[in-house]
């Protein structure tokens, strides 16, 4: 991992720190879903495309579609770490929020086992949010380049 995506990615991943405590600390007092919704890293996977290609297009690097993946493939691991580390501590403390519930696919209910709460339900959902998110990221960050790349100045 270069330098410059190390600098790139920081910012991005102390929100998405953020948005993660904020939507348990709103969980735990009983929001409306409607509310807990709105601080989803998901939506992180439609904004963070875009900015990490504006950063790409600014440094003129020679593999830019490369360096999106790159950047986005570490986001999106690291994001996922953390979703799995509350839906960990979900199964371990019962959390009651409906997102964890089995009903909706989670991991607290009756019959969850260590191993379905601990490992197989949070890797099953990170791999499934890896892959596409990577997907939906290259497709916005492509366009993205894509289109800043036809706005800049031709060089003579």
């Amino acid at each position: 991992m270069t330098q410059n995506t190390k600098s790139m990615i920081r910012l991005p991943l102390i929100l998405a720190a953020a948005v993660i405590i904020i939507r348990i600390i709103l969980e735990q007092l009983g929001s409306p879903s409607v509310v807990n919704n709105i601080f989803g890293v998901a939506w992180f996977y439609f904004l963070v495309p875009v900015y990490f290609a504006l950063e790409i297009s600014k440094s003129g690097t020679a593999s830019p579609y490369k360096s999106l993946f790159i950047s986005l493939l570490l986001f999106i691991v690291y994001t996922r770490i953390m979703v799995m580390a509350t839906y960990m501590l979900a199964w371990s403390l019962q959390w009651q929020a409906p997102r964890f519930s089995t009903d909706n696919g989670g991991v607290v209910g009756e019959g969850v086992t260590a191993l379905q709460g601990l490992l197989i339900t949070p890797i099953t959902g990170a791999f499934f949010w890896v892959v596409s998110g990577v997907i939906l990221g290259m497709i916005i960050g492509g366009i993205t380049l894509v289109i800043k790349r036809k706005k800049a100045p031709v060089k003579v």
